[in-house]
C-alpha cells in the first residue's frame, strides 16, 4: 500500500525556533535542509541571509533523524523559522510540509522553494532574485536541463503570482507518496513536476538555460560548473567537493572558487558557532 507523505509527517512536524507566523510580505522562501546531525552549515546560513536580505521570509524545514535542537549561529543577521520533521519524503516532502504548515504561502506573488544541496552562495543573490522577480513566466528556476528529459532543476525554483494555489499544483504537493529509491524520486517528482507544468499550460523559464552551458546529455551544475560560475551563478554542487571524480575537472573546483571569490568552499560545508534561538510568536 502506497503511503502519502503529509499524513505521516505533519502530526510530528513542529516549529522549533523563530517566528511562528509569517510576516506581512509578498516574498516567502521555503528551504529544505537535510543533515545527519545537529549542525548548520555556513552555506545554509549564507543562503538564508541572502534570501532575507532580498525581502524573503525564510522557513527552513529540516529533515533529520537527529532529534537535538538546531542552534542558529550567533553571528547571523537572519532569523528564519525552523521547522523540524522526520526524515521522510526527501526535499519534496520538506517543501510539502512547509506549504502545509504555512498555507498562505501558496497565494504569495513570489515564492521560492530551495534546498541546501549546493555550496554557496559565494556572492550576492540579488541578480538571481531580480531575474526571478522580473521574469514573466509562471514558474522560474535558477537552472534547467535537457539531460534525460527536459525539466527545471529542483534545488532553486520560483513560483509567481500565487500559482501554487492552482488546484493541480496543490494536488501535486499534497499528494506526494513515500518513495525510498532516489531515482524514483527524480522520475516521479523532479521530472513529474515539469511534466505537470507543461500539461497544465504553465509557462517556465530559467536564469541559466542549459543550452548556454552544456550539451543536452549533460547536467549544467555538474559538467558545466565552471561556466556557470563565470556567468554569475554563485554556487557549486556539493557533490563536486565530496566526490570530485564525478567530472574530469572536479579537482579544480576549490581552486577556481578561491580565485573567483577568495574563499575555500570546504569551509562552507562546516557548521558555524551557534546560540540557541527561542521561538517567537508574531500573531
Amino acid at each position: 500500500m502506497t503511503e502519502r507523505v503529509l499524513p505521516l509527517v505533519l502530526p510530528t512536524a513542529r516549529i522549533e525556533s523563530g517566528p511562528r507566523a509569517l510576516p506581512a510580505t509578498d516574498r516567502v522562501a521555503i528551504v529544505a535542509s537535510f543533515a545527519t546531525d545537529d549542525t548548520i552549515s555556513r552555506s545554509l546560513v549564507a543562503l538564508t541571509e541572502e534570501l532575507s536580505r532580498g525581502g524573503y521570509a525564510v522557513v527552513i524545514v529540516r529533515a533529520s533523524d537527529d532529534e537535538r535542537p538546531l542552534h542558529w549561529p550567533a553571528s547571523s543577521l537572519a532569523t528564519p523559522t525552523i521547522v523540524r520533521k522526520s526524515n521522510i519524503g526527501y526535499d519534496f516532502g520538506s517543501w510539502a510540509v512547509g506549504l502545509a504548515m504555512f498555507p498562505e504561502t501558496r497565494r504569495k506573488p513570489y515564492v521560492i522553494l530551495a534546498n541546501d544541496s549546493l555550496v554557496g552562495p559565494f556572492a550576492s543573490l540579488d541578480p538571481l532574485l531580480l531575474d526571478f522577480e522580473a521574469c514573466t513566466t509562471d514558474v522560474w528556476a535558477a537552472t534547467n536541463t535537457l539531460q534525460m528529459r527536459p525539466h527545471v532543476q529542483s534545488f532553486f525554483v520560483g513560483y509567481r503570482g500565487g500559482v501554487l494555489s492552482d488546484s493541480a499544483l496543490k494536488q501535486f504537493w499534497t499528494g506526494l507518496v513515500v518513495e525510498k529509491d532516489k531515482q524514483r524520486i527524480i522520475e516521479r517528482y523532479e521530472f513529474g513536476l515539469s511534466q505537470l507544468l507543461f500539461a497544465e499550460g504553465f509557462t517556465t523559464s530559467a536564469a541559466f538555460d542549459s543550452e548556454r552551458i552544456v550539451s543536452e546529455t549533460e547536467n549544467p551544475t555538474v559538467e558545466g560548473w565552471k561556466k556557470l560560475l563565470r556567468l554569475g551563478f554563485p554556487f557549486v554542487k556539493r557533490e563536486l567537493l565530496t566526490n570530485p571524480t564525478v567530472v574530469p575537472d572536479g579537482a579544480a573546483v576549490p581552486g577556481v572558487v578561491n580565485t573567483m571569490f577568495g574563499t575555500d568552499p570546504f569551509d562552507w560545508l562546516q557548521g558555524l558557532p551557534a546560540q540557541k534561538v527561542t521561538t517567537t510568536d508574531e500573531r
